[in-house]
């Protein structure tokens, strides 16, 4: 009996030092896990750090930003059937967009404020309820009026021929070195409204933004933001970003205006109202 009595106290016992054992590796597991996260979070504070600090470096000052931006919104339609009492209308919705970038050559043009490349992507748009959304680049020369070219849409990228001097073709993407000619383009919101039909004309039909009242739009339904990245590129071939946001302007609360008036114009101006980052 006495044999049989040590047998199971030697088992419970075996079976302690198992459980304990296994106790203790799972606590290192854990303490090597814990190890190895705070080496990699310390790697990474430090990796940010120097990210952080480097790209501080880099923008120690300004040197492209864009200061002033024009924005003139209305509407168009095309006419399916033309009839003095009856009108068939797809109805559109544009805002043309002027954005000048000031590159500090007031006192002296230099490699580093001089433009060799400059090119605009990722276009996106965001928060519209109807129709369909593009962006073209546009003719400065027929800014305020609708002129949509569908060879000037804006797909994957823009790129600018930059110029140094002679005259440029505004029906051209082409930018001056020193910044002195704007960046324009159109924002085009097609059918809207697809074979609205209006009868009931007084007067003639004007094909502006008044037609957006005429045809029921709401301007809750064709609010976007509509956004894009400039990249420039100087003769250092230090490369520099903007991210460009832009509400595109339907009503105003504090001045009552809006675009079922015919037109909504809106000056953005300020230093460094969009900065250009340096990425490299």
């Amino acid at each position: 009996m006495k044999k049989k009595t040590t047998v199971v106290f030697k088992g419970k016992k075996q079976s302690y030092f198992k459980e304990k054992l296994i106790a203790v590796v799972f606590l290192l597991l854990i303490l090597i896990v814990m190890l190895v996260y705070t080496i990699l979070s310390i790697v990474t504070n430090e990796k940010f750090a120097q990210e952080v600090n480097s790209f501080s470096k880099l923008n120690s000052k300004t040197v492209f930003s864009i200061d002033k931006i024009y924005l003139y919104s209305s509407a168009y339609a095309d006419s399916n059937e033309e009839d003095r009492a009856i009108w068939n209308l797809n109805v559109h919705q544009f805002t043309d967009i002027a954005l000048y970038i000031n590159n500090r050559s007031e006192q002296e043009l230099n490699y580093e404020n001089s433009i060799k490349d400059i090119y605009i992507e990722n276009v996106r748009f965001s928060g519209l309820e109807a129709g369909t959304p593009n962006l073209y680049f546009k003719n400065v020369e027929e800014f305020g009026k609708m002129s949509t070219n569908e060879e000037n849409v804006i797909k994957d990228s823009l790129k600018f021929n930059v110029l140094n001097d002679g005259d440029i073709d505004y029906s051209k993407p082409q930018m001056y070195a020193d910044c002195s000619n704007p960046i324009v383009l159109e924002y085009v919101n097609k059918n809207i409204k697809e074979k609205e039909i209006i009868s009931d004309i007084s007067s003639d039909l004007r094909f502006d933004g008044e037609l957006l009242r005429k045809t029921g739009v709401l301007l809750s339904t064709i609010e976007c933001n509509v956004a894009f990245d400039i990249i420039i590129v100087n003769n250092y071939n230090q490369k520099y970003v903007a991210s460009v946001y832009l509400d595109i302007p339907l009503d105003d609360a504090e001045t009552g205006d809006t675009i079922y008036n015919g037109k909504m114009v809106k000056k953005l101006e300020n230093t460094n109202l969009i900065r250009f980052f340096r990425m490299e």
